[in-house]
Order: C-alpha cells, then structure tokens, then sequence
C-alpha cells in the first residue's frame, strides 16, 4: 500500500484515521511584540513633551516596530510551518522550513503527555506540549500549540483504542 500524505506529513498507514491537527498558535507572536509596541509609543510622546520634534518621536517609533517585526520573524516562520497530527495509531510531527523535522511515534510508546501553559495560554488557549516515550529517545518538545489540552486528550483517546478501552472519536478538531 502506498503511505497516505496530508497537510505535509507523510503517514505510515493510509488507513490511519486523524483524530486532531495542531499549529502552532499566534497569539503568544502577538504577545511578544506588545513591549516593542509601547516603548515606541512612549519614545513618541517623550520626544514630543520633552523635546517638542515629533519627527525624532515618529522614527523612533518606527525604529521599535521594526525591531518588534524582525524579532519575531524566526516565530512567523515556525508558526507558518509547524504541523502535529495525532491519528488513531501515531502521532506526527513536522517543523522547520529549511531545517524539516519530522518525528513520529506510535501512540502505544507514549508514556506521558504533559501540558505548561503560561499565564496567556491559558487566557488564549495554547500551550506547550510535552510528549514523553518509554524509550525516552523519541521525546517530544511543542512549543505554543494551539488547543493543547484537546491535543492531550486526542492523544489518550488513540492509546485508550489501541489499548482496547475505548473507541476514539473521529473527526475532533
């Protein structure tokens, strides 16, 4: 049989059902340019009160948004192309544009799957997600997922089916 191929990750078993996708979430790129944000906008109204230029105020507010933009670029291109996969027999991760890693570990070698959000993942419903193996060569490190704790619980579902406790649910996203 041919192996199956969705959103980029190639799967082991075209049969194999997707139980949840995972991106990466956008909130804590957001997150991460507010200070750069409000430095800007309080060099703005300090070169205006104190120095009365506006013009010095506007470029360094522009210099903080630039900052801000460059800084966050290596979070914009994980965020674009960080997928996870988990279906009813394995769990697939794909991460990296010039730099593709591809990890995959059958649900029946997952020890332990433990969810760290922050403050703001909590608020916005991301996390990161640490998936732990038996062999603990094949750990698992995702960072800012979105919908974490339906990532974990997606994950038990397909180790309870495989164990025989329960039959997954089909079509969770």
């Amino acid at each position: 049989m041919a192996n199956g191929k969705r959103r980029g990750i190639q799967f082991d078993n075209p049969n194999e059902q997707e139980l949840f996708h995972a991106k990466e979430s956008w909130v804590p790129l957001i997150i991460g340019t507010i200070p750069f944000i409000i430095v800007g906008i309080a060099a703005l109204a300090i070169a205006n009160t104190m120095f009365n230029n506006t013009q010095v105020g506007l470029i360094l507010l522009a210099v903080c948004l630039a900052a801000a933009i460059l800084t966050r670029i290596p979070r914009i291109i994980a965020n674009l192309d960080t997928d996870v996969v988990v279906t009813d027999k394995r769990l697939y991760a794909r991460t990296g544009i010039i730099d593709i890693k591809d990890q995959v570990c059958d649900l029946t070698n997952v020890s332990d799957v433990t969810v760290d959000p922050t403050i703001f993942g909590r608020m916005f419903d991301y996390a990161d997600v640490r998936i732990q193996t038996f062999a603990g060569d094949q750990d698992f490190v995702l960072r800012g997922i979105a919908h974490a704790y339906k990532m974990r619980q997606s994950i038990h579902q397909g180790m309870d089916a495989l164990r025989g406790n329960a039959q997954p649910r089909r079509g969770m996203r």
